[in-house]
């Protein structure tokens, strides 16, 4: 057995008198890819943190090739060899792909005293990184026309510039399509080879029995277990996860369906839709299945007013209404949320309550002035109906979990009174509790009367809560499968375009 690279012991940390680590520990081996998982808020982020320089550590050892290291700060944790590739991405859109990978690592010739920037060197080079890892794109081209699996790939690559031997990476595969993350896991293999060492946090179970050599469970900060890839077990992992077996990871309650809320007739976008009409009823779930470039997320910014129609009607309550923007949609009780947290809106900096009343100030104004206290009612109510941690409105979003934050955008939703709701990727990069959680939330907005789409790229989610699953292909829905007759084959059969 090779020596530890890396070695974390006993580490624990502190925010405002709380403990958020008490106790991880973590080891590495050169060459390894080992899985780090948990819930949000069991202390995986924070540990990887305190690796990267971003927190100090409160008390603990960190030993790099059986030497001590304090690290300071992420200038000094990237000349010790450890990169951290993020979850949100970390590029410089409207430079080109040399450039950031290159960037603050620029080869330079001397004219005198004057230094210049090899930029034939930059793009030699960032050619035979590219070439090494298999990534199939031009050195020049400008990241922003990238999808966001390749701009992913570029982030790698930049840690290979800046010569880490230790790469931390934050559920990676979030915005992959299935042909990229196969590509992902051989650009890994290729990290293997070369005998750099990966962390991966990642809340997709099924993904790590095919890249992670080991695997280190925390809870409520603590390490849990660390178990070898022979002893890989979904069920075991997942009661160490959350400490206790999930009875039902899909609660899906039988809900009586009553009259048409939405009626959708021929819709197209005169580009990617072609003519797509479909209904939903008061209390039901309709999913929306369909590979990548099938027109599922044209669709939803279609009927929220972000995408323009060219043709067709939409009818609510049997009314036919008009739609030429995300207000007009909102006001019809009609709203969409966004796969990511960032682009949904939410504003990080500001307080829980805040983020909950910015669609509905309406609702807490009195005689043409603000109402505080009102508006901390407002607030404490729905944070307690959808559950949000900590219970307390003045935290600010920042603080949250992913999964809090995403009840955070459903609470800001349910206060506009929104009645007919279409959520994208509902449980994208939170935990298995969470996903729970928010499942019994749509559960409760259905037996409101709520009327839901949901988009998911997550089959076994839409077999798991829904009433009915559209599949669509090219543009078109091309099959409408019930509850109890849908199949995983089936769904892949047609949105691959099978007849």
């Amino acid at each position: 057995m090779p020596e530890l690279i890396l070695e974390m012991r006993n580490i624990h940390k502190q925010f405002d008198g709380n403990f958020v680590l008490n106790g991880a520990s973590l080891n590495l081996y050169p060459g390894e890819v080992h899985a780090l998982v948990g819930e949000n808020g069991a202390g995986k982020s924070t540990l990887m943190n305190i690796l990267a320089g971003i927190y100090p550590k409160d008390a603990g050892e960190i030993f790099l090739e059986d030497k001590p290291v304090e690290i300071e700060n992420v200038k000094q944790a990237q000349k010790l060899g450890i990169g951290y590739i993020f979850q949100n991405q970390s590029l410089f859109y409207d430079m080109d792909v040399a450039e950031n990978i290159f960037i603050n690592q620029e080869p330079v010739v001397k004219l005198g005293l004057i230094k210049f920037v090899n930029w034939n060197l930059v793009y030699k080079k960032t050619q035979t990184i590219l070439d090494y890892l298999n990534i199939t794109v031009d050195p020049k081209t400008p990241v922003k026309a990238l999808s966001a699996g390749t701009q992913k790939f570029i982030e790698i690559a930049r840690t290979i510039v800046n010569k880490s031997r230790i790469i931390i990476m934050d559920e990676s595969t979030a915005a992959f399509t299935e042909q990229e993350i196969g590509f992902f896991y051989k650009i890994i293999r290729n990290l293997k080879s070369m005998g750099v060492s990966v962390i991966y946090i990642s809340h997709r179970l099924d993904e790590l029995n095919h890249i992670a050599d080991r695997i280190t469970v925390m809870r409520e900060g603590c390490t849990v277990a660390t178990i070898d890839r022979n002893e890989f077990d979904s069920n075991r992992l997942i009661k160490m996860i959350i400490g206790e077996k999930i009875k039902d990871r899909y609660p899906k309650l039988k809900v009586e369906i009553g009259k048409e809320m939405l009626i959708v007739k021929g819709i197209s976008d005169g580009k990617t839709l072609r003519d797509i009409s479909f209904s939903v009823n008061k209390g039901e779930i309709v999913g929306i299945a369909g590979l990548k470039g099938s027109g599922k997320t044209t669709l939803a910014k279609l009927l929220c007013g972000a995408e323009p129609m060219t043709k067709g009607n939409i009818y609510i309550k049997g009314k036919k209404i008009n739609i030429n923007n995300t207000t007009d949609a909102a006001g019809h009780g009609l709203c969409y949320i966004a796969p990511n947290r960032q682009e949904e809106g939410l504003v990080f900096e500001a307080s829980v309550e805040d983020n909950i009343v910015i669609t509905n100030l309406e609702g807490i104004v009195r005689h043409h002035c603000l109402n505080s206290k009102r508006k901390r009612l407002e607030a404490e109510k729905y944070i307690q109906m959808i559950g949000v941690k900590p219970e307390r409105p003045g935290e600010k979003v920042k603080n949250l979990s992913g999964g809090n934050q995403k009840k955070v955008i459903l609470a800001k939703w349910l206060f506009k009174n929104s009645q007919i709701m279409i959520i994208h990727e509902p449980t994208s990069g939170i935990d298995i509790s969470s996903k729970v959680d928010v499942y019994n939330i749509l559960n409760e907005l259905v037996m409101s009367g709520a009327s839901i789409i949901m988009i998911s790229s997550e089959i076994q989610e839409l077999l798991g809560m829904c009433d009915r699953i559209l599949v669509m292909y090219h543009g078109r829905i091309v099959k409408e499968l019930y509850r109890g007759e849908a199949s995983q084959e089936q769904i892949l059969f047609y949105a691959s375009g099978g007849e």
